[in-house]
């Protein structure tokens, strides 16, 4: 309704019963009647929706608009979800540091020798770590550029369909 002024809000207290408007917020004078004296039907108490609304002196306009934002996940908690089951305890510090080093692209910064030597690994570890990365959705994530991104995303398409013979060269040769 903020966004729209042409919407307006409209109070008006119904029957939660038959439906009906209510005058004064009341009860309902048919609804609220017994049939019999007997029946073993609920009773039913009805409050104004003012009982459970908070009124602050603040605003409406002046509220934040972010607090009812959805939670955003960022690229390298979305990636490390999906990879976490198939790490070995001694992987994810590897993990952690090429996921905290890629660009807002996706694009990993630094080299592999780079990281293995920061981590006193072998390469090759490092390079384990990295296709379990890359493998993960968005395919091709944390590939240094975006010709390696899109021969990985060839490999992971190969695994499910045929691919065209020369599109790894068409490719390749960009």
């Amino acid at each position: 309704m903020a966004d729209n002024p042409a919407l307006e809000l409209v109070e008006e207290h119904r029957c939660p019963v038959c439906h009906r408007i209510q005058p004064n917020g009341g009860v309902c004078p048919l609804c609220s009647r017994l049939p019999s004296a007997t029946s073993e039907q609920p009773i039913v108490f009805l409050s104004p929706r003012d009982d459970f609304q908070h009124h602050s002196t603040i605003p409406r306009e002046d509220l934040p608009d972010d607090n009812m934002a959805p939670e955003v996940e960022d690229l390298p908690t979305f990636v490390l979800r999906q990879i976490a089951a198939d790490l070995e305890p001694e992987d994810r510090a590897l993990a952690a540091h090429i996921l905290t080093s890629l660009d807002d692209d996706g694009f990993l910064n630094i080299s592999i020798m780079e990281i293995a030597r920061y981590h006193h690994v072998l390469p090759s570890q490092v390079e384990a770590v990295l296709r379990l990365v890359q493998r993960s959705e968005p395919v091709g994530v944390g590939c240094s550029s975006p010709q390696e991104a899109l021969l990985v995303q060839l490999d992971v398409l190969a695994e499910t369909r045929p691919v065209p013979s020369l599109a790894t060269a068409a490719i390749s040769k960009v």
